[in-house]
């Protein structure tokens, strides 16, 4: 019996093994069709060089990764290098900004039922119903030295000139990309916030824990993985960001993504938009790669 049972336990485990591969092959085909295999032709294209006729020669150069980072001043005097450190900067600023603006409102949400809580919802999201590119105009028409809030400024009487802080810049861009991404932050935090027992919070205060040792040491440690998923769902886009800095940032600064497509579009030089491309990527494995550590599915849900 002992050998008929050991038989029917391996077939049985190939058998699972089998449906497990037929239910996970298409989704795995299209991850290497779809993801992996651009990324491998990305990082064969960075090694190419363009010849004067603009076709690609397919050898293995560094080139492109010297001039990312050696310019004529030295190591490190780039454009890239100072639009990346720079894009890096402006995504960690808005992604900070979008977690002390949407905490409030997440925790509120939670709090809420019914029709208040449909009410609020509506409030918050109503703005992002709009297409993109008319919400940038918006903030066009606000921001500079004629916009709504310098005339609005300059019309009270101890303000006699336009305020440079709601100048074009990097200010403008901050801010605009705050209100973009703000729902990502707001509806995963709220998934999270959703989940804790609010039994704890009380318990909580009748031991006589204030609010503030409350939210630092009870609701922020049970909604971390819902915060570290939506910092990442903030981070990651805004880094990538091409039409905000376009708009609003009015040539005073370049972000990453536009160094590499006006290198593109000028010079054709793909192989360094290519191997530029592949250090916002670096990035971005590394978010989602703490996100899968740190979170699971039904958290991210």
């Amino acid at each position: 019996m002992s050998s008929f049972k050991k038989l029917d336990d391996a077939f049985g485990g190939r058998s699972e093994r089998a449906k497990l591969a037929l239910m996970a092959g298409p989704g795995v085909g299209w991850l290497l069709t779809l993801i992996l295999a651009p990324a491998a032709f990305l990082v064969m294209v960075s090694f190419a060089e363009i010849n004067s006729s603009y076709d690609v020669v397919w050898s293995f150069s560094v080139s492109n990764y010297r001039e990312l980072f050696i310019g004529e001043s030295g190591l490190f005097q780039t454009p890239f290098v100072d639009s990346f450190i720079l894009s890096l900067r402006i995504s960690a600023v808005t992604t900070f900004l979008t977690v002390v603006l949407a905490y409030p409102v997440a925790y509120l949400l939670t709090r809420l039922s019914g029709r208040r809580f449909k009410i609020l919802l509506f409030a918050v999201l109503v703005p992002f119903f709009t297409i993109f590119i008319v919400r940038i105009y918006s903030w066009l028409s606000l921001f500079g030295s004629q916009g709504l809030i310098n005339n609005a400024l300059v019309a009270m009487p101890f303000i006699s000139e336009p305020v440079g802080a709601f100048e074009y810049g990097e200010l403008a861009v901050i801010i605009s990309l705050t209100h973009a991404f703000f729902p990502y932050m707001l509806l995963t935090l709220y998934s999270s916030l959703e989940g804790i027992d609010y039994g704890v919070i009380e318990a909580s205060r009748d031991l006589g824990a204030t609010r503030l040792e409350i939210a630092k040491d009870v609701v922020v440690p049970l909604s971390a993985q819902g915060l570290i998923t939506g910092c990442v769902f903030v981070f990651v886009p805004a880094l990538g960001t091409f039409i905000t800095p376009q708009f609003l940032a009015r040539g005073k600064f370049l972000m990453i993504a536009e160094v590499l497509t006006g290198r593109i579009n000028e010079l054709y030089a793909i192989n360094y938009g290519a191997a530029g491309s592949l250090f916002l990527i670096i990035p971005t494995i590394i978010a989602f790669a703490i996100v899968m550590r740190t979170t699971s599915l039904e958290a991210m849900g």
